[in-house]
């Protein structure tokens, strides 16, 4: 991460640095939990995470406060170190739960505008077919990743991201993604953006639904 923070601010490579950063956040989580029994791949990780739901929902409110805090604090230090904000800054934009769902609720109705959404459908339907299925989808998420970090949140003027009370641009964009990570299992949040996302998804022609037949099979030949 302090690799990734030695690259210079610049919006147009913010999704690479970003895709970079997750990586070694996960990867780091499927090494720790590879010595805790689990196989060291993303199924071991899914697997873990469902036994961390299990685990939350019978717990008492006291120990589901404490996990939270925790989960928060720790996507704030990985967001602080990879992109040079500090957990400061990143605190100044603490939002509640209200303020947050209708954050939230501009995101998603910004993600469904018809011009994003075409936007999307007409990069995916110009990629040619590299003959992997894999490779396929992996393009399209990066369009759809760039879509939805320039011309949802950065891109407009006012951006998004002032609309919502943070500032513009790499900065803004970060403590954005601490506010949607820390409210992300509110039901109301997650219903404005798997929705949303829905819908962004067929527009790049992605169907979920075969990503994970593929991934299963991949899995099967493995």
């Amino acid at each position: 991460m302090k690799v990734i923070a030695k690259e210079a601010e610049d919006v147009d490579t913010i999704v690479g640095r970003w895709q970079s950063m997750m990586e070694a956040y996960l990867g780091t989580q499927v090494h720790v939990l590879a010595g805790l029994g689990y196989t060291p791949d993303e199924s071991g990780l899914h697997l873990y995470n469902q036994h961390l739901a299990t685990f939350v929902q019978s717990a008492s409110p006291s120990i589901q406060e404490d996990l939270r805090v925790a989960n928060r604090d720790l996507w704030r230090f990985v967001l602080s170190s990879s992109f040079n904000v500090s957990l400061e800054d990143i605190k100044k934009s603490e939002m509640n739960i209200v303020d947050a769902r209708n954050a939230m609720h501009k995101v998603s109705m910004k993600m469904i505008e018809p011009a994003v959404l075409e936007s999307i459908a007409l990069k995916c339907a110009s990629l040619t077919s590299t003959g992997n299925y894999a490779t396929d989808m992996a393009q399209k998420h990066q369009i759809v990743q760039e879509a939805l970090v320039h011309d949802v949140y950065i891109g407009g003027e006012p951006s998004l991201l002032t609309e919502c009370g943070f500032e513009s641009g790499e900065k803004g964009y970060v403590s954005m993604q601490c506010v949607m990570a820390e409210h992300q299992s509110d039901p109301l949040i997650t219903q404005y953006i798997s929705s949303a996302m829905m819908q962004v998804l067929k527009s790049a022609g992605i169907d979920m639904s075969e990503v994970r037949k593929a991934t299963e099979a991949m899995k099967s030949d493995s």
